[in-house]
């Protein structure tokens, strides 16, 4: 989770078990711009959401990717900067994010 907040962003855990829709719309309220994934969850996701496989982040440096690495290596970590977002269940309406 330290990697995740040195480059500037916020840990969301999502649980492949989740509908795709649950999915969708949880990326979508965090605003994510990239979702990491393990390649088994892959297909969970749709082709409008920019994914970035865990194993290609581990085993190989020279991946070529659409995300612009300059920017994300330009952004500022301050004391009031969010760590981690989790969601509630949903179980009485839209799920309600909680940050810390």
């Amino acid at each position: 989770m330290m990697a995740i907040q040195m480059v500037g962003g916020v840990y969301c855990p999502l649980s492949p078990r989740d509908p795709q829709q649950r999915l969708y719309a949880l990326v979508k309220q965090t605003q994510s711009h990239i979702v990491l994934v393990h390649p088994l969850t892959k297909a969970t996701f749709t082709d409008e959401i920019v994914l970035l496989e865990i194993n290609s982040v581990l085993t190989n440096k020279d991946v070529e990717s659409d995300i612009d690495v300059v920017r994300l290596s330009n952004l500022s970590v301050t004391l009031n900067s969010i760590a981690y977002i989790i969601f509630t269940s949903g179980s009485t309406g839209i799920p309600k994010p909680v940050s810390n």
